[in-house]
């Protein structure tokens, strides 16, 4: 290019000399041949960074298919649930007979689930219903004593359906992660009013990324919006390596 433009320069300076151009017809052409090299060089730069781009993109994508694919062998290699050495350590945690409620496990943590089934909300809200209240009171009941112990914790998960929360967006709830963090938050307040050191409570929101019914139901979407009230020690209430609660007795 620099060699075309050098020459075209240079025949303009000799037509020029000789009287066949007018030196703004050589300035004019001049300045074309620059424009256009300085025009070619911006788009070598951005088809450089588009390049790149993609290649990062792919670079990404790959990464991100291994992760999966970690993540997917190693729930096939999870081993199969000992439910009696389950139950056992759930009345080890919990103790007396949790035999009216739901257990679950996540990770090496023990619970209790809280399904919409029993209405726990007042709708398009994170407001508990009296019922729920009641449920929650006999609840913390159950965890009082063992929370005398100062290495014990709670944590609590919400979940919803996946339906969207288009009415709710006037009240600030940005999505159903965004909600399922303020009805584990309700559920840790009123505990904390029943006794449960408000301290050693903490929340996590899932919103709908991890339903434990895929059906579209109203039963299902019932099962779905739920919480689960974790206790045990630090490591115990780490989120696991579980993509989801498994359950371990059903009420």
């Amino acid at each position: 290019m620099k060699k075309i433009l050098l020459s075209i320069v240079a025949v303009s300076a000799v037509a020029l000399l000789g009287g066949c151009v007018s030196l703004e017809e050589y300035e004019t052409t001049r300045g074309m041949y620059e424009t256009e090299a300085e025009a070619n060089a911006a788009l070598a730069a951005e088809n450089a960074r588009l390049e790149a781009s993609l290649n990062k993109e792919k670079s990404d994508k790959a990464a991100l298919q291994k992760s999966l694919e970690e993540i997917q062998k190693a729930a096939a290699n999870q081993p199969a649930i000992d439910k009696d050495a389950m139950l056992e350590e759930l009345k080890k945690i919990w103790g007396g007979n949790m035999g009216e409620w739901e257990t679950v496990r996540s990770g090496g943590a023990i619970g209790v689930r809280l399904d919409d089934s029993g209405v726990l909300f007042t709708s398009g809200s994170w407001t508990l219903t009296d019922n729920t209240k009641k449920t929650l009171t006999k609840l913390a009941g159950i965890m009082k004593d063992k929370m005398s112990n100062p290495n014990m914790f709670v944590r609590i998960d919400g979940h919803t359906d996946s339906d969207p929360i288009k009415s709710l967006k006037g009240k600030g709830i940005a999505d159903n992660t965004h909600l399922s963090s303020m009805r584990a938050m309700a559920v840790r307040d009123f505990l904390a009013t029943q006794g449960i050191p408000k301290e050693r409570i903490f929340v996590a929101g899932f919103g709908e990324n991890w339903p434990i019914a895929t059906g579209s139901s109203s039963r299902d979407k019932q099962r779905n919006r739920r919480v689960e009230v974790y206790m045990g020690d630090a490591d115990a209430l780490s989120i696991g390596s579980l993509p989801a609660a498994s359950q371990v007795s059903k009420k």
